[in-house]
């Protein structure tokens, strides 16, 4: 069971993009840049990475999350976004556009909630319960 939903999360990862890793610490793992924009004197970097942990005696699937942000230099451009929290779950959409001195435009738009919301869904349909935990320890065998 524990290693048909670990495949399901996986794949579901996979289909999103985000370059999903089986094994070490944590049963899947993904870390990886969302967007890297550079241009003139100017650059926008947003990282992603989680690390999950399934815990077949309890049925329980433990998820860590963490976005990083960074911004340096002179650019120009919009961005906004929408957050909601409901207790320890963060659900974030970033939306923007980066345009760098040299002219060069980029546009981004993540909805880094949905990510939580399938490994939920996911987690649900196989009877396991899905905890949003704010260590990555919590995460690792």
């Amino acid at each position: 069971m524990k290693e048909e939903l670990v495949d399901q999360i996986f794949t579901q990862l996979q289909t999103m993009g985000l370059s999903p890793r089986k094994g070490g610490d944590s049963d899947i793992t993904v870390d990886c840049e969302l967007l890297d924009a550079k241009g003139g004197s100017g650059e926008k970097k947003i990282s992603y990475e989680n690390a999950i942990l399934i815990d077949e005696g309890a049925k329980t699937v433990f998820l860590f999350e963490k976005t990083t942000e960074k911004s340096k230099g002179f650019s120009f451009g919009s961005s906004s976004e929408s957050s909601f929290q409901s207790g320890k779950t963060l659900s974030r959409h970033v939306k923007g556009t980066f345009i760098g001195l040299n002219g060069q435009i980029t546009n981004y738009d993540f909805d880094i909630g949905e990510i939580s919301k399938r490994v939920k869904e996911i987690s649900e349909k196989s009877g396991f319960k899905c905890k949003t935990v704010i260590r990555r320890k919590s995460t690792q065998r």
